[in-house]
């Protein structure tokens, strides 16, 4: 059966898309699914039988941009091997930790992320769990004369939470009070005390210094006894990212 000149181009319109489709698959093979994520993990990091512990998706769209961009971020774990990493997806474009490296830890991993803060571990046996988080005031001065640094050490402040039990392997702990940032809370000081500053500058202008936080969480089991105290760390970075 000959084919009219409309069905002919019909018909290479249709070979080329699927040959792209093909190409696509073959040279980049997007993981658009959690299991495709954990897959990616598992050779990039010669880990195996990742299972997921949390999953949250989040979705922004940009002021110049059609198509909104898609976040997932995972914690999973691989018998005692935790880890904590993050996908995004811009159309058919899925890149991996768009914003921080994987973090990898064993048998307990703390993840900040838009006002939580996410335990992982073995906790069949808690039934709740409180947190202490602290905070210290921490400038790093650049002299351009000498080029040497010089840290300035403040204030200290403890934060206190209380956690909720999201399964065997997880305790979320809620930073905000309400739905917007706490003035004074553990957010704004994470971003606001940790400063990098030039000294003869008077702009004003300030850099955000990268700092681990100690953390604190303590473990309790049903009869309110203190089962376990975890020394942890968290970078303000994650403390004051919203997404």
């Amino acid at each position: 059966m000959r084919l009219t000149r409309g069905q002919k181009i019909g018909r290479n319109l249709l070979l080329s898309v699927l040959l792209g489709a093909v190409l696509y698959v073959l040279l980049w093979f997007p993981p658009c699914t959690v299991r495709g994520m954990l897959d990616r993990v598992e050779r990039q990091y010669l880990l195996s039988d990742l299972e997921p512990v949390l999953v949250e998706r989040k979705s922004l769209l940009y002021s110049n941009e059609w198509l909104s961009t898609h976040f997932t971020y995972l914690i999973a774990r691989s018998g005692e091997t935790y880890i904590a990493t993050e996908f995004s997806r811009h159309g058919l474009e899925v890149r991996s930790e768009w914003r921080s490296l994987l973090k990898m830890s064993r048998e307990v991993l703390c993840m900040g992320l838009d006002g939580t803060l996410y335990v992982a571990g073995e906790f069949t046996d808690a039934a709740s769990a409180s947190m202490e988080v602290t905070a210290e005031r921490t400038t790093r001065m650049y002299d351009p004369d000498t080029e040497e640094y010089n840290l300035i050490i403040g204030e200290r402040k403890t934060f206190t939470y209380e956690g909720e039990k999201a399964g065997d392997a997880l305790f979320t702990f809620r930073l905000r009070k309400g739905t917007g940032w706490d003035h004074g809370g553990l957010e704004e000081v994470s971003r606001e005390w940790y400063s990098a500053r030039v000294i003869g500058d008077t702009t004003g202008a300030r850099g955000i210094l990268h700092r681990d936080l100690p953390v604190r969480a303590t473990l309790y089991g049903q009869d309110g006894g203190v089962l376990d105290t975890l020394e942890l760390a968290i970078d303000n970075y994650e403390l004051h990212r919203t997404w």
